[in-house]
């Protein structure tokens, strides 16, 4: 190194080295960096390592460090280019300048803390890429150390170098930092900053998908049982940060869901939330709400671990297992329950097992105490999916019913609870299914009240939330379940319970599905239970049965402008189909006599018959304004029926043109 450098550089540090305060330190900022920029100079201009220079850049980098923990000093520092000067430095030592290395990695974390300014400078200089080799297995651990802290500082809320990270590395290499050994070995500080790091870091995809690995997780669970076991959870934070990566890395990846059980770590994660528990001298209230929110995430985890396709039998067919998940749901915990509850409804995926858990371990019983017994609208939904698949067999109907399934559910029906459309959904689609084919759940929805504040009947809550909602999927599943229970009720022959279902109010609801369904499948449904009610009316006398047909003739409502939808359709998200605005009568014709490939020739077939019942009916009750409007109608349609209409279709249309012949 030329002497009259050397000498410039000394010259020029020796004053600065004397700065005592912040103050002194952003007023000399501009110095600084020139002093670093000699010495820059200085190493470029030789070969030697310049050991006495190294150290003076060190002990000005310290300084510097210690000034930048006062928020006064990192702008003017920023401002004046300490970020570049440093990272050329960094670039042409030989790589054993490890004070340096500390220093420098300290005033990059110190100047940006909470300056985002600062971040950008960093992230433009391209420091990421050089601070990688120092997190290295190999690494002096107080390198180590401050390199963590450098990744934590400067990429707070800061995505370009959250970015950096990801591409250059810094994800694997803060993965292997996550070693039990390392805690042993009084380095829990390099353990810790890494798991917080990657806790930011696996919060964007990227970072996830490359974190999210079976070592990686393995480590990390490792850690949580040496937190538990070892350190008794003398750092709760610590904790948090493994319990939030064991969560990112399984939420979506069944590889390493699968892993974590083939590596036997189910069994810990169930011993964790069913033993763990803080010291007596620990049990703080606020460590107390801590400790709930990590077990709360270590139970999403292991819902999430106990999910995957390829390990469903297996867990069914492991009785001591079963009966284990079985046992936790009658757990006073309610983290314990909770999470048992997820696990049964992932594991109630089949008709087998549903039929399995009804029938020989009861736990359409347990779920209905569990759900009456809590409040939390989160764990009912939980619970009502996991009720929901036991309905699916039709063997499990009657035992769901008589479970008492339906009084239970049904009250989420009620207008207090419209806050919880998710709930409601499920309920709705409970109920559809233990009223199709099953005549004592029908008969109990049809008559028999529930807990609300008016004693309705589960029919009367059904009809009211077709009447209040305008979720157009809500609306017409719970449609469907009038539709369910006309066929449920005509089918089996009883006449008691048919007077209900012939209300206005009914016939209106499944009306309206068949006016205004996309759904081929739904409009069906509505016509089918139409045809019931048309065609076999012995409904005491038949007044009701005029007030049906005035129904069907009636002019199409008026349709409702939804607010929300314009200004949703404002902000240029895509725009709803345009409501219906033809008549029942009109669409349900149009339906029969036209071809199109969205209705199928079996469903034509009957919306045909449908419309002969009706003008049956109409016959049988005389009533001459109707028919003629049915004939107004019907008869232009029939009168241009296409040649080459399918046999099937073909002569149904026959039929009901020779109908309205008949009548003139």
């Amino acid at each position: 190194m030329t002497s009259s450098i050397t000498e410039q550089l000394h010259s020029e540090a020796q004053p600065l080295l004397q700065l005592a305060d912040a103050k002194a330190l952003s007023e000399n900022a501009q110095s600084l960096v020139n002093v670093l920029n000699t010495a820059a100079t200085a190493f470029k201009a030789t070969s030697t390592d310049g050991a006495s220079e190294w150290s003076l850049c060190t002990q000005i980098a310290k300084m510097v460090a210690d000034g930048a923990r006062s928020e006064s000093v990192r702008s003017p520092l920023g401002e004046a280019g300490i970020i570049g000067s440093l990272a050329t430095l960094i670039q042409l030592g030989s790589g054993v300048q490890v004070p340096f290395q500390i220093q420098a990695l300290r005033v990059f974390g110190n100047l940006c803390f909470d300056h985002e300014e600062n971040r950008k400078r960093v992230h433009e200089a391209g420091i990421v890429p050089l601070v990688m080799p120092f997190l290295a297995e190999g690494q002096p651990s107080d390198l180590i150390q401050t390199a963590c802290g450098f990744c934590l500082n400067c990429s707070m809320d800061y995505e370009p170098i959250e970015k950096d990270l990801a591409n250059y590395g810094g994800v694997q290499h803060l993965s292997a930092l996550l070693d039990p050994a390392r805690m042993e070995q009084n380095q829990e500080a390099i353990v810790s900053m890494a798991a917080k790091v990657l806790n930011n870091l696996t919060a964007e995809d990227v970072a996830r998908k490359i974190f999210s690995n079976k070592d990686s997780v393995i480590r990390v669970l490792d850690l949580i049982k040496y937190a538990w076991q070892v350190d008794h959870f003398d750092d709760l934070d610590f904790l948090e940060n493994l319990a939030d990566l064991l969560l990112q890395a399984v939420l979506d990846d069944d590889a390493v869901q699968c892993a974590v059980i083939d590596a036997g770590y189910l069994s810990f994660l169930l011993e964790f939330l069913q033993q763990a528990a803080l010291d007596p001298e620990e049990d703080t209230e606020e460590n107390k709400k801590q400790f709930e929110e990590i077990q709360k995430t270590i139970s999403k985890a292991t819902i999430y671990i106990t999910s995957p396709d390829a390990k469903l039998e297996e867990f069914y067919n492991d009785k001591d297992l079963l009966s284990r998940f079985i046992d936790m749901a009658k757990s006073d915990s309610e983290v314990v329950h909770q999470c048992a509850v997820y696990i049964l409804g992932n594991l109630a995926r089949t008709d087998a097992h549903c039929i399995d858990l009804v029938e020989n371990h009861h736990l359409e019983k347990l779920l209905l105490s569990l759900f009456q017994s809590t409040e939390n609208a989160t764990f009912q939904y939980a619970i009502l999916g996991c009720l929901k698949h036991l309905c699916l067999p039709k063997h499990n109907k009657a035992a769901m019913g008589e479970a008492g399934t339906i009084d239970v559910v049904a009250p989420m029906l009620d207008a207090s609870k419209d806050m919880l459309k998710r709930n409601q959904f499920l309920t709705i689609g409970i109920l559809k299914m233990l009223c199709a084919g099953n005549y004592k759940n029908a008969e109990s929805i049809i008559s028999s009240p529930v807990e609300t504040e008016n004693e309705d009947t589960p029919l009367a809550l059904v009809l009211g939330f077709i009447k209040r909602v305008d979720d157009v999927g809500a609306k017409s599943e719970a449609t469907r379940i009038l539709a369910n229970l006309v066929k449920t009720v005509w089918c089996q022959g009883s006449m008691d319970l048919r007077p209900k279902l012939v209300e206005p109010s009914c016939i209106d609801a499944i009306m309206e599905l068949v006016r205004t369904s996309k759904f081929v499948v739904l409009k069906n449904d509505g016509i089918m239970a139409l045809t019931l009610i048309f065609a076999d009316h012995g409904v005491g006398d038949d007044s009701w049965l005029s007030e049906a047909l005035s129904r069907v003739v009636m002019p199409p409502p008026e349709p409702v402008i939804n607010a929300e939808q314009d200004e949703e359709e404002e902000e240029g998200q895509k725009p709803q189909e345009p409501p219906e605005t033809r008549s029942f009568l009109e669409v349900l014709t149009i339906d029969a006599t036209t071809y199109t490939k969205n209705i199928p020739n079996e469903v034509r077939c009957n919306a045909c018959t449908l419309l002969q019942k009706i003008v049956e009916a109409a016959l049988k009750v005389n009533d001459k304004d109707v028919l003629e409007k049915l004939k107004g109608e019907m008869r232009p349609r029939l009168a241009s029926i296409d040649k080459n209409e399918s046999a099937m279709v073909g002569d149904a249309l026959d039929r009901l043109k020779r109908l309205l012949e008949k009548e003139q």
